[in-house]
C-alpha cells in the first residue's frame, strides 16, 4: 500500500471521527435505544421499493446516455446490476472508486468502449448537480423560508454552472467529434486520437435534444423520487409534522453535498452529522434525529451494497480483484 494511500485512508477516517462526535455529543443513548425501537417498520416497505426504483431509473437514464454513442444497446437489466456495483464499491472502497469500476465492467462485459463509458458516467455526473440543484431550488419556492435567502442564490449559481458545464461539454463534444477542429489536429497521434473519439462518443446523447431531454428528465424523477426516503423515514420515526416534502428535499440535498467530504465510504458519520443538525433545525430532540439518521442510512447503504456486492459476486469478480484492475487502469 503506498504511502498516499495510507494517508488518504488516515485522513477520511479521522473526518469521520469528527462527525460521528458531533454527531454523538448532545445525544443520551438510553434515550437513542428507545427512539430506535420505536421506529414503525412498516416504513420499510416504501423506502426498499423506493432505493430499487432509484437502480432502475439509474439504469433506463445510462441506456439512454450511451444510446447514440454508436454501441451495441444494452440491456437495462445489465445495466442495472453494473449501476448497483458501482453504488457497492463507492460504499465499501475508500477513494469512490465506484464510477470507474462501473465504467471498467461495461467496458468488458457489455463490449461498451472505456473512454465512451466514462464519458456517459461524466454527463450522469453533472446531470445528477443540475437535476438536485432544481428541485431543491424548486422546493425552496414552494416552501418560502425552509432555507436561508443567500443558500438559495447560492445554489441558483451552482445550477447555472452546472448547466453552463453541460454546454460546453457539448461544445467540445462537437469540436471532438469525427472531423472536428480539435480532432483532425490529433490524428497525428492514433492513441490519443482513438481515445478522444470514444471520449466524444460518450457525450454525443447531448447533441440530440430529445434524448438529452429524456437524460433530464429521468435524473429530475430520479431525485424527486429519492427524496421521498427522507420523507418516508421521518414517517416511520413520527416526524411527519416536522418533515413534509420540501423539507425532505431540503435534506435529501444537504446529505448530498456532505457527501463530498472525503470520509469513510458510504458516507458513515457525515451523513448522520448532517441530518441531525438539519432535524435539530426543524425541532427534533438530538436522540429522535440520529436514530432517524441512523435508520434511513443503514436502510439505503444496506440495500444497495448487499445488492451490488451479490451482483458482483455473481460477475465472477472479487473486490479485492475490481480495486486492482479500477487501479492499475486508472
Amino acid at each position: 500500500m503506498t504511502r498516499r494511500k495510507v494517508l488518504s485512508g488516515v485522513v477520511a477516517f479521522a473526518i469521520t471521527g469528527i462527525f460521528l462526535w458531533l454527531a454523538l455529543r448532545k445525544v443520551e443513548f438510553a434515550a437513542l435505544g428507545a427512539a430506535l425501537s420505536s421506529a414503525r417498520l412498516v416504513w420499510l416497505i416504501p423506502m426498499v421499493a423506493i432505493v430499487y426504483f432509484d437502480l432502475l431509473v439509474r439504469a433506463v437514464r445510462w441506456r439512454v446516455l450511451l444510446s447514440l454513442a454508436r454501441v451495441q444497446p444494452a440491456p437495462v437489466w445489465d445495466l442495472l446490476k453494473l449501476e448497483a456495483i458501482g453504488l457497492a464499491v463507492n460504499n465499501v472502497l475508500l477513494l469512490r472508486l465506484g464510477e470507474l469500476a462501473r465504467a471498467g465492467l461495461a467496458a468488458r462485459r457489455l463490449g461498451i468502449p472505456a473512454a465512451a463509458a466514462l464519458a456517459s458516467v461524466a454527463v450522469e455526473r453533472a446531470l445528477d448537480v443540475a437535476a438536485l440543484l432544481t428541485i431543491f431550488v424548486l422546493a425552496c419556492r414552494l416552501a418560502p423560508g425552509i432555507a436561508p435567502v443567500a443558500v438559495v442564490r447560492a445554489a441558483l449559481l451552482l445550477l447555472a454552472g452546472a448547466i453552463g458545464a453541460l454546454i460546453i461539454l457539448a461544445a467540445a463534444e462537437s469540436s471532438l467529434a469525427p472531423g472536428g477542429f480539435a480532432e483532425s489536429r490529433l490524428r497525428r497521434w492514433p492513441r490519443v486520437h482513438n481515445f478522444i473519439e470514444q471520449l466524444a462518443l460518450g457525450a454525443a446523447v447531448l447533441r440530440s435534444p430529445a434524448a438529452a431531454a429524456q437524460a433530464a428528465c429521468l435524473s429530475l424523477l430520479l431525485w424527486t423520487v429519492d427524496a421521498a426516503v427522507y420523507w418516508a423515514g421521518a414517517y416511520a420515526f413520527g416526524l411527519g409534522g416536522l418533515m413534509d416534502y420540501p423539507r425532505a428535499v431540503l435534506t435529501l440535498s444537504w446529505a448530498g453535498a456532505i457527501s463530498a467530504i472525503p470520509a469513510a465510504p458510504g458516507s458513515i458519520g457525515t451523513f448522520e452529522a448532517c441530518i441531525v443538525s438539519i432535524l435539530h433545525t426543524f425541532g427534533a430532540a438530538p436522540e429522535t434525529a440520529l436514530a432517524y439518521a441512523l435508520f434511513t442510512h443503514m436502510t439505503m447503504y444496506l440495500l444497495v451494497t448487499v445488492t451490488g456486492l451479490v451482483f458482483l459476486s455473481r460477475e465472477g469478480v472479487s473486490l479485492a480483484r475490481l480495486r486492482e484492475d479500477v487501479e492499475r487502469d486508472a
